[in-house]
């Protein structure tokens, strides 16, 4: 019988219906406040189109002592949600087709679809240099090894948006189309204003490589389209045109006169144990090695895209603090960096030294690990932003719920173990490596 499917399809629709079913299937239901309150915005809007909501009839919210960290105020002074844009907008069309009160789920699922499709974007941008195998492993490690899967697909953050941004721009970028990788860049920016920046550090940084000031052009017109639209929507919503009406800005920039030059606060995105980059994905310190090998045949837009990153998350820490809040599973103030260092780190595997490649499996199975506790248990294991220097969720879970390493951790290690032997591309040899463009 003649499959359907073209096959061209057939992995990226494989791998789609993977990472969707697992985003899906764990999805919180009772988020943070900062999810809640963006899927309850979403909610009213598909139910009344009014964007000013009775919050005298939500009182979780009304009533909660934060409410100021979530509400604002419109121009004319009535309570409003404020929320990234993105995050409001993206959740619309889940309540428009569900019925019922304003359950964090509908939202959630559409989390899900947008990083899934992200994770598949990865995996289309990387075929052609790792190949299809290849290629394939480092989506999976990307969505479900880390907290894509425990934040970003878990319910409706910032970080749903930017990461299908910053994944799409790599795709984009790959296929030499600017102008899409411009689209992709006001995709970020809806999730969060200033990933502008790492738009514009791609756009300029090839166009000066290549000698070519069109691509600039091609990229900032898009991009500039989404945030002119997005001046629309606030406008709409708060009636005002500043594009960051949404937020509480003094606050951030008195948060930039204390973060500016705290050390300590910049290393906590790196390296403090519940919230630091290098911590629940070691893999990216193990890969350092072969990206240094790697640089300067790394193709140019991955190298900006790097390069973005880290300017994002400086910036990030400056105007926050790094630990990001509460109630939420492993780091994501770290995600932007994560996700745009991804492609310069995957298409460097062909420069794993001998050490590299005895312990990828190993740290690829802790992460596997984390990711699949934190996504089953989520929130129930969340360490409050004061202790994050001295506790980790997974450590700590562990200790106060031994049956966790029954249920959970040691299954997802065997799993790991016997996916390790059934699949060829994981034994990541020197034998019939492409060479990296």
């Amino acid at each position: 019988m003649r499959n359907p499917i073209p096959p061209g399809w057939r992995v990226p629709l494989g791998l789609f219906l993977v990472v969707f079913v697992l985003f899906a299937s764990t999805v919180s239901s009772k988020p943070s406040f900062d999810v809640y309150s963006a899927d309850l915005a979403a909610w009213n809007l598909a139910r009344t189109g009014n964007p000013v909501p009775d919050l005298a009839g939500f009182p979780r919210l009304d009533q909660h002592p934060l409410r100021d960290v979530w509400v604002v105020q419109t121009a004319d002074g009535q309570d409003v949600i404020g929320r990234a844009p993105g995050t409001i907008a993206a959740g619309v069309p889940a309540y428009l087709v569900t019925p019922g009160g304003p359950s964090a789920v509908p939202a959630g699922v559409m989390a899900a679809l947008l990083v899934a499709l992200a994770v598949v974007l990865f995996q289309r941008t990387l075929r052609g240099s790792l190949g299809e195998g290849r290629a394939t492993l480092a989506a999976l490690l990307l969505g479900l090894t880390t907290p894509l899967w425990t934040v970003a697909a878990d319910g409706m953050w910032p970080h749903t948006l930017t990461v299908l941004g910053i994944l799409g721009m790599a795709w984009a970028a790959r296929r030499e189309s600017w102008w899409l990788l411009g689209v992709f860049g006001g995709v970020a920016l809806w999730g969060r204003l200033h990933t502008a920046v790492i738009c514009a550090i791609v756009g300029l940084a090839v166009a000066v490589v290549r000698r070519r000031p069109d691509i600039a052009l091609r990229v900032a017109a898009p991009s500039l389209a989404a945030l002119g639209l997005l001046s629309v929507w606030t406008r709409w919503m708060y009636g005002r045109w500043d594009p960051t009406s949404a937020y509480r800005v003094d606050d951030f920039t008195g948060n930039a006169d204390d973060y500016a030059f705290d050390v300590v606060n910049h290393l906590g995105t790196w390296i403090s144990p519940d919230r630091g980059i290098l911590v629940w994905t070691p893999l990216v310190a193990l890969m350092v090695p072969a990206l240094v090998r790697s640089w300067r045949t790394l193709p140019d837009w991955s190298r900006a895209l790097l390069v973005g990153g880290l300017v994002y998350t400086f910036l990030q820490t400056t105007l926050n603090r790094f630990s990001g809040g509460d109630a939420f599973y492993g780091y994501r103030i770290g995600i932007e960096m994560l996700v745009c260092a991804a492609p310069a780190l995957a298409l460097s595997i062909p420069r794993m030294g001998r050490a590299a490649r005895a312990c990828w499996m190993p740290l690829a199975a802790l992460q596997w690990t984390f990711a699949l506790t934190g996504a089953v248990v989520n929130t129930g294991l969340s360490v409050p932003a004061e202790d994050v220097w001295t506790r980790n969720a997974f450590v700590s879970g562990m200790a106060a719920e031994p049956r966790l390493l029954l249920l959970l951790a040691l299954p997802g290690v065997i799993a790991s173990v016997l996916f390790y032997r059934i699949w060829p591309d994981l034994k990541l040899d020197s034998r019939g490596t492409p060479d990296v463009p």
